[in-house]
C-alpha cells in the first residue's frame, strides 16, 4: 500500500528502512531518496517505524531468553 503520495514510498519500503535503523519517517525517507514533501503521510510513517521497532526488539528479547535458557 502507498503511505507516501508524493514520493510513492510504500509501506514495505518504509518498514524496510526502519529495520534499517531508521527511526523517524525522515530518516527513513533520506534512506529512501527524498525527505517528505506534504507530510500529511508522516503520523502513518511514523506507526509502521514504530511496529517494525518493536518487532525488532522483540525478536532480541525473545533471542537473548533462548540464549539465557542454554546456559
Amino acid at each position: 500500500m502507498y503511505i507516501c503520495l508524493c514520493n510513492g514510498y510504500r509501506e514495505a519500503e518504509i518498514a524496510s528502512a526502519a529495520q534499517c535503523g531508521a527511526s523517524t519517517p525522515e530518516e527513513a525517507f533520506h534512506r529512501l531518496g527524498n525527505g517528505p514533501c506534504c507530510r500529511r503521510c508522516l503520523p502513518t510513517a511514523q506507526a509502521i517505524i514504530d511496529r517494525e521497532i518493536e518487532m525488532c526488539e522483540g525478536l532480541k528479547i525473545s533471542g537473548l531468553a533462548q540464549v539465557a535458557e542454554l546456559v
